[in-house]
């Protein structure tokens, strides 16, 4: 007669305690990673003085309140092959509004240091102008600043200039 054995391998369950040390390991690492990227890259500030610009907020909120108010109306026009800004300027009532102090400020928002400012002059019934010449082509933002009986009035255009 055979005597037939067998044999009873026990699982071990060592290798469970490993494998979550490896977990919070590799979470140890991540979060090392994680914390270098965050100090090293971009701190996300966009302007030095935020506090104070906070503050200034309410002060931005009455101004475009007040110029809402005035309801004046302006439209911007550029003239590609002449290089020529327009602006009219129209009252509350629709009529043109003469002797307007006029100014343009152009930024360019892809490069710093090529802003310039024109004063635009009035050529006919609340029409101001000015001939502009643009140190590259591109996009190019204008922000026409218009003073009339000490009321101030101020809109935005983004231009694209071809070369």
């Amino acid at each position: 007669m055979t005597i037939v054995t067998e044999e009873v391998t026990q699982k071990s369950g060592r290798w469970i305690p490993w494998m979550i040390v490896g977990f919070f390991v590799v979470v140890a690492i991540l979060d090392g990673i994680f914390v270098y990227m965050a100090t090293s890259t971009h701190t996300g500030v966009v302007t030095k003085h935020a506090y104070e610009e906070g503050l200034r907020y309410n002060e931005t909120v009455a101004a475009a309140d007040a110029q809402a108010a005035l309801g004046w109306q302006g439209d911007v026009r550029f003239g590609e092959a002449d290089k020529l800004l327009e602006f009219s300027l129209l009252d509350a009532n629709g009529e043109s509004m003469d002797g307007a102090s006029v100014r343009a400020e152009l930024t360019r928002p892809t490069q710093a240091g090529m802003d310039f400012t024109v004063p635009m002059v009035q050529t006919e019934g609340g029409v101001y102008s000015a001939s502009l010449d643009f140190p590259e082509p591109g996009l190019w933002d204008v922000r026409i600043f218009v003073e009339w009986k000490q009321k101030q009035y101020q809109q935005t255009k983004r231009l694209v200039v071809a070369k």
